[in-house]
């Protein structure tokens, strides 16, 4: 089950994720704001929204070794964020080593797939990503990887595949738009709307 689902209360704070709104996500919601179970989810957004703004040094040493240890969403923030900083091999194998043993876990499944594909281990982060439980994070991912791939055939597959069950998502409309852009013609010109539309929302 994907817990940024349309229906669940982190449907506002995902979207202003995917947006690029990345100071809203961390000045606008505080984990408190949510039920018990969501509180991991919004740190682990928090956290991805700290390394896009270049803070990697901030979630590294906010996630202890023993948090880490105990939690597998943490422990793929603090590698993911790790690699982002350094792009070392040590990180990379560090992702490699979690998606070995904590592999059903979606925070792992997205965060050390995006290692294991800058890593050059797009078969790796694949093979990790496949066991997602209808996640549209995953799904676009996926399909990021297949167009670095030049295998537009398989992107279009799994967008397909998720517009069967996701309708009108966020995600769903921006994977389709990559996939646009790499074919050219009257999906550029759809991918712009999508682009357009998504330029305009408030920030």
């Amino acid at each position: 089950m994907d817990p940024f689902s349309s229906e669940g209360e982190l449907v506002n704070i995902h979207t202003s994720f995917i947006q690029g709104q990345y100071a809203s996500v961390l000045s606008d919601y505080t984990t408190s704001d949510f039920s018990e179970s969501n509180r991991l989810p919004v740190k682990i957004l928090q956290h991805r929204a700290q390394c896009e703004l270049g803070q990697y040094d901030q979630v590294i040493s906010s996630i202890s070794d023993s948090d880490a240890k105990q939690t597998p969403d943490l422990a793929a923030a603090k590698v993911f964020a790790k690699y982002l900083k350094t792009g070392s091999d040590d990180a990379a194998a560090e992702a490699e080593k979690l998606s070995e043993s904590q592999g059903d876990n979606l925070t792992v499944q997205l965060l050390c797939g995006t290692v294991l594909s800058r890593a050059g281990k797009q078969d790796a982060a694949l093979s990790l990503l496949s066991k997602h439980q209808g996640s549209l994070d995953a799904v676009a991912l996926i399909v990021q990887i297949h167009l670095q791939q030049n295998r537009t055939d398989l992107a279009l597959q799994q967008a397909k595949s998720a517009r069967s069950f996701a309708q009108d998502a966020l995600l769903v409309n921006l994977a389709e738009s990559w996939i646009g852009m790499r074919r050219g013609g009257e999906e550029y010109q759809k991918a712009f709307y999508v682009f357009e539309e998504l330029a305009q929302a408030p920030s």
